[in-house]
């Protein structure tokens, strides 16, 4: 029995000391990768080509806009130039017409620019979507368990940073991307 107890002892002592020893080594190190999705995003020809989309879109719209403008406002000064030769009924119901063009436009307005910013929103999401893709192939090609975005660290040594090789897959993989103008979808945007 006593024995028994003494091997009992020297098993105890034994793992206590192999765990002692696990717990002072160094943890494994996890293999980590970096990525600058900022330049990704702002670089890459696909969100290049989607900025200048929505810029021309953008300025057909200001063009269209401004036209209703310049009409609206010549309206408003003939309406100006009549208010002392028609009755109080007649330049009301004039100004109440002038007004609602007005509400109109306003609603025009905001309609374009919640479809420019919809369509903004979807196109980056697909190019998002498509990096997101890349850095997971990447991962399992070169046996990387973590990526972190650059703008989330403090130091990162530059020899895990995948930036550059992100980009040019996803410049392969996505050379551009056709924006959808669809005016039904920025209505579905809050549901």
């Amino acid at each position: 029995m006593k024995t028994l107890r003494i091997y009992a002892f020297a098993l105890v002592t034994m793992m206590g000391f192999a765990a002692a020893a696990m717990a002072d080594a160094a943890p494994a190190a996890v293999p980590i990768a970096t990525v600058n999705i900022q330049l990704i995003m702002r670089d890459s020809t696909a969100a290049q080509n989607v900025r200048e989309q929505l810029e021309s879109k953008q300025k057909s719209f200001q063009s269209d806009i401004s036209k209703k403008q310049d009409k609206l406002q010549k309206e408003q000064q003939d309406l100006g130039k009549q208010q002392s030769v028609l009755s109080k009924d007649a330049f009301a119901e004039k100004s109440r017409a002038f007004n609602s063009k007005v509400t109109e436009m306003q609603k025009e307005v905001q309609s374009k620019k919640a479809l420019l910013d919809n369509s903004f929103e979807r196109s980056i999401g697909e190019i998002q979507k498509v990096v997101t893709d890349i850095i997971t192939d990447l991962a399992k090609e070169k046996g990387f368990a973590v990526a972190i975005p650059t703008s989330q660290i403090l130091y990162g040594d530059s020899r895990l940073d995948i930036t550059d090789e992100v980009l040019k897959r996803l410049n392969q993989k996505l050379p551009k991307l056709d924006v959808k103008f669809d005016e039904s979808s920025s209505s579905k945007k809050g549901e």
